[in-house]
């Protein structure tokens, strides 16, 4: 039989692919169960412990500015020369002032997302074990 451009197929033949049994004794293949399928809601259900977060960026946030001034001063006081001169202690100033700055935008942020009531409540932690909802706490709403 010949696949050139006139060449036809026997009625019933199939070419496609995956190719799909035909005829007695095939059987289409089976398909494995696969794991469950990743939702993605990550993002929307996970929390971060935006108080730990608060008091290592205020920590860094310090550690860093201190950082920056002492590398600036040095800088001032370093003679041109062999290193370190002051070109790389103002490369270290520059750098920890960067991450001072890092530090200071992430309290920002942390600041907006307690503000908007997605940090965890002292008693909805885990761990603890009050398990009482909102309607225990005075400030709930009661409605009439």
């Amino acid at each position: 039989m010949q696949h050139g451009s006139g060449a036809r197929r026997p009625s019933g033949e199939r070419h496609d692919f995956p190719h799909t049994p035909q005829g007695p004794g095939r059987t289409t293949p089976q398909l494995r169960p696969q794991k469950t399928v990743r939702r993605g809601t990550e993002p929307v259900t996970a929390r971060s412990d935006l108080e730990l977060r608060r008091l290592l960026s205020r920590i860094f946030l310090v550690l860093f500015a201190a950082g920056a001034v002492a590398f600036a001063v040095l800088a001032a006081l370093a003679a041109p020369g062999p290193v370190p001169n002051q070109g790389t202690y103002a490369f270290f100033a520059a750098l920890c002032g960067g991450f001072a700055g890092l530090a200071g935008l992430d309290l920002v942020v942390i600041r907006r997302r307690l503000a908007a009531g997605q940090g965890r409540d002292r008693g909805d932690a885990p761990g603890t074990t009050s398990g009482l909802g909102s309607a225990a706490r005075p400030d709930a709403d009661r409605r009439s």
